[in-house]
């Protein structure tokens, strides 16, 4: 048979120019600092990872047009990857005081960089505000942290945490 052969060394070659630097999770940060006091805005840091279903969950539900819409009026969000960002791990572990604790994981800041309120809960961490007191907590974080957004907004955020479409199993691999 006619099989095609790669030559090993230009693919690798090829691979290593096309290869992205990681971000720099410090760098990420501040920007979203900058941008957040040119804003006038907080900031809705968030840490997960990539093979994590619950931070995928979380980021896929904070992308919706209606939910995006209403945070993006308080918040400048910023998502900090603790395997794929250098200094990412650190950057979490700085704001939590360990890395113990699962992620998703997220926290309310204001433009200085001061914490509001963070996603530790009566329970621990909420992750993807999913059970009743998890989605209790965010409402309060909420409650503590916007700034612009009416209670009926703030209503319709996490109603919309209630009404999200579970998936029959998050994955957690991949």
């Amino acid at each position: 048979p006619n099989e095609m052969k790669h030559d090993r060394d230009k693919v690798l070659a090829f691979l290593k120019k096309h290869t992205t630097s990681p971000l720099d999770a410090n760098a990420v940060y501040a920007a979203a600092l900058d941008r957040a006091r040119s804003q006038d805005k907080n900031v809705f840091v968030h840490f997960g990872a990539p093979w994590c279903g619950w931070c995928h969950r979380l980021e896929d539900w904070m992308a919706k047009p209606e939910v995006a819409q209403l945070l993006d009026r308080d918040f400048v969000e910023v998502k900090i990857d603790t395997d794929r960002m250098t200094g990412g791990a650190d950057l979490l572990k700085k704001f939590r005081g360990s890395d113990k604790g699962g992620i998703p994981w997220f926290v309310f800041m204001d433009a200085t960089g001061k914490p509001i309120i963070a996603s530790d809960g009566p329970k621990g961490n909420v992750g993807f505000p999913a059970a009743p007191e998890e989605i209790e907590h965010f409402e309060a974080m909420l409650a503590k942290s916007a700034r612009t957004l009416t209670k009926d907004e703030q209503k319709r955020i996490i109603e919309s945490l209630r009404t999200d479409k579970k998936p029959a199993a998050v994955p957690t691999g991949g």
